[in-house]
């Protein structure tokens, strides 16, 4: 069986398959959305500092979509995660970043 790998949202590094990650939940703003990429890994690219990051789109009546999540970006560690969160806060498109 072929071993999967992900990569971490922020620094791009491999996290094999059964690894410990760690995730960041965002409440995406009134009006915005990606409908046609639900469930789906997808890049979200910030207008201002011209970044773009891969994420998941939660999908209706998972976890993180009940606990109110739209996007979930994956990370390596809380190091990536605290400097990934301080970029997003940055953007000002975002309700809630957790």
């Amino acid at each position: 069986m072929k071993e999967e790998s992900y990569r971490c949202a922020y620094c791009d590094k491999k996290m094999p398959s059964g690894s410990e990650v760690f995730g960041l939940g965002v409440r995406l703003k009134e009006g915005m959305g990606y409908p046609s990429e639900v469930g789906r890994m997808t890049q979200v690219e910030l207008p201002l500092k011209g970044k773009a990051f891969k994420c998941m789109v939660t999908a209706d009546g998972s976890r993180a979509k009940m606990e109110g999540w739209d996007l979930v970006f994956v990370v390596c560690c809380e190091k990536c995660g605290d400097e990934l969160k301080d970029i997003l806060e940055a953007e000002d498109l975002f309700e809630e970043i957790m």
